[in-house]
């Protein structure tokens, strides 16, 4: 049963919610080695400078959503897995109204890459076993569940749950980054540098959000 969002409001108003959200990391500011000259999903190599910026360990749940969106609903026992079937625009305005943004294409890569230009948060090789379809973008479980899929900085869930918004547009679509198993249980499909194209008024079981700031 999906409650409804009286139901949510009521419940989320007298009832704590687990704190992932408001948990950031800071990144510092430098360069590193953004995109991959031999995958077509992702932009050409080349170095970049960033600025100093925060990020979201974790993706935003459907609890923390929830309480900006009481009409947001959600299967029992799931408030705290990734929200999803969010738009773009429904994204972003979460963000600000918490006093956060959504991060951009090369910041989200920075946070889940370091500096080294590595090919997964983790490093460069593929695990030898295979993805848990509970890590997948349909079959979803609590954010920060897999202990192996963090990044240089302590940045959680960045290749192996769901696709996130980003900031960035590429031919008049947003850019959405992450790992995606829902289909493939592959790692292969979970690498950094990858890019996917996204219309920003899509709802998509499969695609969430974090912030920065």
């Amino acid at each position: 049963m999906k409650y409804f969002g009286i139901i949510i409001f009521i419940f989320l108003t007298f009832c704590p919610v687990t704190s992932f959200a408001s948990e950031m990391v800071e990144i510092p500011a430098g360069q590193f080695i953004m995109g991959n000259d031999h995958d077509s999903h992702a932009t050409p190599q080349h170095k970049m400078h960033l600025k100093k910026f925060s990020i979201d360990v974790y993706e935003v749940s459907n609890e923390e959503f929830a309480i900006e969106n009481p009409q947001h609903t959600f299967w029992e026992d799931s408030g705290a897995h990734p929200a999803t079937n969010i738009t773009w625009q429904e994204a972003q305005a979460y963000c600000e109204k918490i006093g956060k943004r959504l991060p951009r294409e090369e910041e989200w890569e920075k946070a889940a890459r370091g500096e080294d230009a590595r090919i997964y948060p983790w490093g460069n090789k593929k695990p030898r076993k295979k993805p848990h379809p509970f890590y997948s973008g349909l079959i979803k479980r609590r954010v920060g569940l897999n202990k192996k899929d963090i990044s240089p900085y302590g940045v959680r869930d960045m290749a192996g749950s769901i696709w996130e918004w980003t900031a960035s547009d590429f031919y008049k679509k947003k850019i959405t980054k992450g790992g995606l198993w829902n289909f493939h249980l592959e790692y292969e499909f979970s690498k950094i540098f990858d890019r996917n194209l996204v219309l920003s008024s899509s709802r998509l079981p499969f695609l969430g959000f974090r912030c920065a700031r």
